[in-house]
């Protein structure tokens, strides 16, 4: 929803997506279905009905399950620098690599007004080692908000409100992102039911 309200759909043009380990490119088939509003004018992306799409979204995965994704490398892919309004990973941070991820996300972004989203499971971030709290894990999120930064990224919203899920959102900040960093998140964990 809320890249449905993005600040910058109020621009004539359509809102630029890159969506990071897409799978099936659900949020392209979502997104491409909504209409610009207040444009008649003729553009290259079009709904199925033939109007102007609000978005123009770009779907990256190893392997592409259909005509909107293309196959490649999550932390090489073919956008030009600078390119992109929103850029998304949701739960696809998974390579060992993440911090390669997070730094083309920080490429591909716009200098003004990049964000990035980020949806994964609370597991690979949170543990109830160390002194947690009952029923609440340690704050290993606030270590994941400090590698953001150090990657290029302010974040701006944490969203814990799901038991399973943390939603994140980043600002592309005017820091160059460490080229030595390595980061790697914990294993999903599944709770048999």
């Amino acid at each position: 929803r809320s890249i449905l309200n993005h600040p910058s759909r109020r621009k004539s043009s359509s809102l630029i997506v890159a969506d990071f380990g897409c799978g099936d490119a659900a949020l392209a088939r979502k997104l491409l279905r909504v209409k610009r509003t207040g444009s008649k004018k003729k553009r290259k992306n079009r709904t199925d009905t033939g109007e102007a799409s609000a978005f123009v979204v770009h779907s990256f995965d190893l392997v592409a399950s259909c005509d909107l994704v293309t196959a490649c490398d999550m932390a090489n892919v073919p956008l030009d620098d600078a390119s992109v309004d929103v850029a998304v990973f949701c739960l696809s941070l998974m390579g060992t690599n993440l911090a390669d991820f997070i730094r083309e996300a920080h490429r591909v972004l716009k200098t003004e007004g990049g964000i990035l989203k980020i949806a994964e499971v609370r597991s690979r971030f949170e543990s109830t080692q160390g002194g947690g709290q009952k029923g609440r894990g340690v704050d290993e999120i606030k270590e994941f908000c400090e590698v953001l930064e150090k990657l290029g990224f302010q974040t701006t919203k944490v969203d814990r409100s799901n038991k399973m899920f943390v939603l994140l959102e980043c600002r592309k900040n005017d820091k160059e992102p460490d080229k030595e960093l390595k980061y790697s998140a914990k294993p999903c964990i599944y709770k048999r039911r």
